[in-house]
């Protein structure tokens, strides 16, 4: 339909509301009419087929129209959801024309509330006299105006005037080209906004602290681990019961009658038998330990009020059960733990877990990265399956956390019966045999008994943590009970006699996945209760054994920990040691373990998929799980995020893995240039095909034109490991604030520094001084000037570092006693050691000759090639910094020429497909991304080759000529010429650099480019 004929339609409807208006604002015309007469209608201009009389599938139609519980006397769920694909972009809550929603506050607050909870930017209300858009990002208050985070009203009689707009923002096809994002994206950040996962996380957090506190103080007797279990299974069954309320499954007000009352905790025990008999899961079994302990009614009594209207802005009836996820993702990653108030008292408190604290906090996994997994691992094996084949298929989590992949997964499943059972020739004996059924014209629902059959039939998962388990139970259950309402009871019984809730003790258990019952035989391991709970041995053949008697799981996904080997008991190192081959390095990572396990416990045909680091690929301790999974010829696609980051605040760069238990001789490789949107490039993904066989020790994934220069740079060469005398890290001193010295003034015989940990000038010997630098002081082809040194308390000896004994420095350098006598004395004063063992010692102990000659420097982490050289050999530096002198064998190259080779775009171009990527677009320079690098070997009996050995050179005394005068010219407009010459200077070194190595025009575009 064309613009005009869109605005005629418009001017047609406002024509006829503008004409009856009084009509329409009479106590007679109701919502509903409102509903069909006009805003259906008004919609249906904006491109939505609001009726869906395109007949899409139940899970993809482009607006759900709600039936709605009343509660309180008010809506729980908005009058329609606008979607696109099956997911929600916007509400529009209507209202009759008698509503003042200009300035009633009730009206705004509802769509607020439904928007705000679904974590949805924009929504609109309307009565058609009158639309509001608001920013439901901006968490609603009890006590807002109407205007409060509104950013559009207009009347019906300016809708032509803002047509344009409301058609750029709202209509489908706005949405489809990025208008609505793009709108969004320019509203952001205004005053109040926030995210109601984050605001929901600090709410039941507070909560677990006062329940934890109160729980503590009350029942002294109770151990820490069963405080845990207590605090956490109460919070569990008041968030489902009260989520139950909302949809209508629950009587209204239900818990917040008990709060009003004395006693609440056991009122609530009676509430939680009722449910269990309802729902007959373990979310209410009864645990008389924890029906027995004693909490305060006032702790109760704040948790239950500040969950209803009109204190609490949530609204659980549209809370998608992902955000629940995403809160108790991050809820786990704390526990709580006993603190002494005196010797007889103690008090609760919550703290960081030690593994989440070291890995930086807990990373709730994007529910796109989620969908995308499953996508490509659940839905490739479900794919053109009748639901009995379907039944079949066995999806595991082995690290589920807080349930995220498993919930994604039960909801592609229940999408796909769904779309299965309403296609025409199956929709007759769905119906009838119970699969669903029709609770609006045609509007179809599976049935709450074959919503439990999928559940039970394909979801299982383990995980270490008790809590997690019940918090995955609960995120099943909810998910479930999703979109469901108070018809869900009249359909209940209808075909069986099943509760609400199936029992899922079989599916989701407890246990180490990475740890068998053959820990103990490792002989005579006394374990405290608290080594017992973390090792919790976990038997999977026993657990599952029906799924192991088939042949195993079909499906594998997950985000497994990401926990460094430091982090776990040495008893259980030794153990990973003789069970798993990928154990061959000390430092490795678990999830090392759970990529060579998942793969252990695959079907025939089975499929995996994880998000986890990429760093693997090319890490030393990568090597067992690389040779296992290369030999096995497991990978079907590898999607690499590069330095992009998919956890926010993290610092973990992370791939997308997929295994199959079948050999493949080609995969599908992409990688996410720098910069990039993960969700626009998984959305459109572009692949390489990699042959298998291609695999090797290292994982290096080039396109046909890169491995082609690869293969080439390679030819003829050594590596830059061999041409170096062993590349050395630089020295630690174990405390920079006493080593580490500000020069005030040099002298012959003594020097003037300024000491941080004295924070006073001092004078001291210079001979115990020596320059030192930082990384960031390391420019390409020079050293930035200097202030630091470090005071070096080590006497030559046989071209070895010794550490100079007490009673010689007293004698002969008693300005660094002395000094060293007044930090050591500050030190114990403050009760604080300076390392262990001799006071004056830092960790150099290495041979001068490795500091003291010339040598090349290289940061440990850059964004550019930035490579320095030490013509004095007089810098000492830190272990920030790597530095190398050539091998002797070696000598007749000039330290000019490596430095040439290491300074251009080719050496860059080497880092940046062999290295690990880091925040920022930084690579890692250690040894072993660095030794590997080919060194050309110029043959000295051939001039031609030494021509260009010594071109290089010269180009590089140029270089080094033009960085010191550029650093020293205080002329600016000279400064400006001098870095023009020392850019054509650099593009010379480049280019002789491309044909010492061969390279052809086409093969330099691909390395300019990389």
């Amino acid at each position: 339909m064309s613009e005009d004929a869109h605005l005629e339609q418009l001017r047609s409807l406002v024509s006829l509301f503008s004409a009856n208006t009084a009509q329409y604002k009479g106590a007679q015309y109701d919502e509903a009419n409102t509903r069909t007469d006009f805003i259906d209608k008004f919609f249906a201009l904006l491109g939505w087929d609001v009726a869906n009389d395109l007949r899409f599938s139940e899970s993809y139609r482009d607006v759900v129209r709600e039936d709605k519980v009343k509660v309180d006397g008010s809506h729980k769920a908005p009058d329609y959801s606008f979607r696109i694909g099956g997911v929600r972009k916007f509400f529009v809550e209507a209202k009759k024309p008698s509503v003042n929603i200009r300035d009633a506050a009730e009206p705004a607050y509802q769509v607020r509330r439904y928007a705000y909870s679904a974590k949805l930017p924009l929504s609109i209300l309307t009565n058609f006299e009158g639309l509001a858009v608001y920013d439901t990002r901006i968490k609603p208050g009890k006590d807002d105006k109407a205007s409060a985070a509104r950013l559009l009203f207009c009347t019906f009689d300016e809708y032509e005037q803002r047509f344009d707009f409301l058609a750029n923002t709202f209509s489908k096809d706005a949405i489809l080209k990025g208008s609505f994002d793009k709108y969004v994206e320019e509203n952001k950040n205004k005053k109040g906004t926030s995210e109601v996962d984050a605001e929901l996380l600090a709410l039941v957090e507070d909560w677990r602290v006062e329940l934890a506190k109160n729980i503590a103080k009350n029942n002294p007797g109770l151990s820490i681990y069963n405080l845990n279990t207590a605090v956490q299974r109460i919070i569990d069954r008041i968030i489902f019961l009260r989520i139950a309320e909302d949809k209508g499954i629950e009587e209204e007000n239900l818990l917040l009658s008990v709060a009003k009352s004395a006693n609440i905790y056991e009122k609530l025990i009676l509430i939680f038998v009722k449910a269990n008999a309802k729902y007959n899961a373990g979310l209410f079994a009864c645990m008389d330990w924890i029906d027995n302990v004693r909490i305060d009614d006032r702790v109760l009594s704040n948790i239950i009020v500040n969950l209803y209207y009109p204190e609490c802005p949530y609204e659980f009836s549209v809370l998608p059960v992902e955000i629940l996820g995403s809160i108790y993702e991050r809820f786990l990653g704390k526990t709580i733990r006993f603190r002494k108030v005196r010797a007889d008292v103690q008090t609760a408190i919550i703290e960081e877990k030690p593994e989440v604290k070291k890995a930086g906090g807990v990373f709730y996994t994007p529910q796109y990265i989620v969908d995308y997994i499953v996508q490509n691992t659940v839905g490739e094996k479900t794919k053109n399956k009748t639901p009995e084949e379907v039944a079949k298929i066995k999806v595991c989590d082995p690290a589920c956390g807080s349930g995220s992949f498993l919930v994604g997964t039960y909801q592609y499943l229940l999408t796909y019966h769904l779309d299965y059972y309403t296609q025409a020739k199956n929709l007759k004996a769905a119906l009838k045999n119970g699969k669903i059924y029709e609770p609006a014209f045609r509007s179809y629902k599976l049935t709450i008994e074959e919503k439990q059959r999928i559940l039970t039939s394909s979801i299982f998962g383990v995980d270490i943590d008790s809590q997690a388990v019940e918090v995955t139970k609960l995120s099943l259950y909810l998910k479930l009970l999703e979109n469901e309402g108070k018809e869900a009871e009249g359909w209940l019984f209808k075909y069986s006699d099943n509760r609400l809730l199936p029992s899922l003790e079989e599916n989701i258990k407890c246990g180490n996945s990475l740890i068998g019952t053959d820990f103990y035989a490792q002989g005579n391991l006394e374990l405290t209760d608290d080594e017992r709970i973390k090792v919790n041995c976990f038997d999977w053949e026993k657990e599952f054994a029906e799924i192991f008697k088939a042949g195993g799981f079909d499906v594998v996904i997950g985000n497994p920990p990401y926990v460094r080997m430091q982090m776990i008991h040495k008893n259980q190192t030794e153990y990973f040691k003789q069970r798993y081959k990928s154990a061959i390095y000390g430092n490795y990572d678990l999830y090392i373990l759970f990529i060579e396990s998942s793969l252990a416990f695959l079907s025939k045909d089975g499929l995996y998929g994880m998000i986890l680091p990429h760093k693997f690929f090319q890490a030393e301790y990568g090597e067992g799980i690389r040779k296992i999974i290369a030999e096995g010829k497991n990978i079907v696609q590898i999607n690499n995020f590069t330095t992009n980051q998919v956890f926010e605040n993290a610092t973990t760069y992370t791939c997308l893995l997929f295994l199959s238990k079948n050999t493949n001789d080609t995969f599908n490789y992409q990688e996410v240039k720098m910069g990039s949107c993960i969700q626009d490039a998984l959305i459109s993904p572009i692949f390489d095909t990699v042959l298998s066989s291609r695999l090797s020790a290292k994982w290096n994934f080039y396109g046909s034109a890169q491995e082609a220069i690869f293969e080439k740079i390679n030819r003829n060469t050594v590596t830059l490991e061999r041409v170096s005398r062993k590349i050395f890290k630089g020295s630690s001193t174990g405390n920079d604030e006493v080593y580490l010295v500000q020069l005030v003034s040099h002298h012959k015989k003594h020097s003037i520094v300024y000491s941080k940990a004295l924070n006073e000038n001092i004078k001291i010997e210079t001979v115990l001084l020596k320059p030192f630098i930082y990384g960031q002081d390391v420019r390409k082809f020079y050293i930035a000037n200097t202030h630091m040194y470090v005071i070096f308390p080590y006497e030559i000896i046989n071209g070895k570092a010794i550490l100079i004994n007490v009673k010689t420095l007293k004698s002969d350098y008693p300005l660094g006693f002395a000094y060293f006598e007044q930090v050591r004395k500050i030190l114990v004063k403050r009760k604080l050691e300076f390392n262990s063992g001799d006071f004056y010692k830092y960790s150099a102990g290495r041979s001068l000759s490795e500091y003291d000659q010339k040598k090349i420097l290289i940061p440990d982490m850059l964004v550019e090639s930035r490579i320095g050289i030490d013509l004095s050999g007089e810098y000492y530096h830190g272990p920030a910094i790597h530095s190398f002198v050539i091998n002797e064998q070696y000598g007749f190259l000039d330290y000019n020429y490596i430095l040439a080779l290491l300074s251009s775009k080719l050496f860059w171009f080497f880092i940046s497909h062999t290295s690990t990527a880091l925040r920022g677009n930084a690579f890692r320079l250690t040894p072993e991304y660095i030794n590997p690098f080919p060194i050309k070997v110029i043959d000295i009996n051939k001039k031609a080759a030494v021509q260009i050995h010594d071109n290089l050179v010269s180009f590089v005394n140029k270089m080094l000529e033009l960085k010191q005068k550029e650093a020293t010219e205080p002329n600016q407009q000279v400064k400006t010429m001098i870095a023009r010459q020392i850019e054509g200077v650099n593009k010379a070194i480049d280019t002789a650099v491309y044909g010492l190595y061969g390279l052809t025009e086409d093969e330099i575009k691909v390395v300019e480019e990389r």
